[in-house]
């Protein structure tokens, strides 16, 4: 973790450390992990749309209003 953000100083420490890889802040992230999260979420919104919700955290409160 840096202390500050976008890293621009060449001479940082952790970007002269062999044993280290420096990336951006979202360097952890990638495209097909955020192609099946979308989808997955695009998937139950559907599906919660047709009456016929999915993935439900509390079901005891589906027939509750």
């Amino acid at each position: 973790m840096y202390e500050a953000e976008p890293v621009v100083d060449a001479q940082h420490p952790l970007l002269r450390m062999p044993n280290a890889l420096c990336t951006p802040h979202l360097g952890y992230a990638e495209r097909d992990s955020y192609e099946a999260l979308y989808a997955l979420a695009g998937d139950q919104l559907l599906a919660f749309a047709a009456g016929n919700p999915s993935n439900v955290a509390n079901p005891e409160a589906m027939g509750k209003r």
